[in-house]
């Protein structure tokens, strides 16, 4: 089980419900991964995950594809397009980025402010505000 499933399973446990994951995750996706999978989205996510350090906590079967989808062009294949996007996320959401606009969406959506969710500055803003306070104040993980 990778890192992220374990946090996540945690959160689920400690009462955040599975659709305020889901739903965080989408918004996630939506933000900060490109539509387009080409050869550049796809090394600009290599060296990422190699400079942030996730590289290693991937399974070596996700290595491997993206290592290999490298020399398409662009990738057309809706599988693998959806495929190489939630790798993608994952990388993401082991970044400060990644884990601040997670983190925002389950606060916004905590608190009830949906104008949030639409606002990038605003889901950043509140998930680095939430990730600052001390381990013992944090009510979601």
């Amino acid at each position: 089980m990778t890192v992220l499933a374990s946090a996540w399973r945690e959160l689920i446990e400690r009462g955040v419900s599975e659709d305020a994951v889901v739903l965080a995750r989408s918004i996630v996706s939506k933000f900060l991964i490109s539509r387009v999978v080409d050869r550049g989205v796809i090394e600009y996510y290599v060296r990422k995950a190699l400079r942030s350090g996730v590289w290693f906590k991937l399974k070596q079967e996700s290595r491997a594809l993206i290592l290999s989808s490298r020399f398409l062009s662009v990738v057309k294949s809706p599988v693998l397009k959806g495929i190489l996007r939630e790798l993608f996320l994952e990388i993401e959401l082991c970044t400060l980025r990644g884990k601040a606009v997670f983190y925002g969406v389950l606060v916004a959506l905590r608190q009830g402010l949906l104008e949030a969710l639409g606002d990038l500055k605003r889901l950043i803003t509140l998930g680095v505000g939430y990730l600052n306070l001390p381990v013992m104040w944090r009510i979601l993980g």
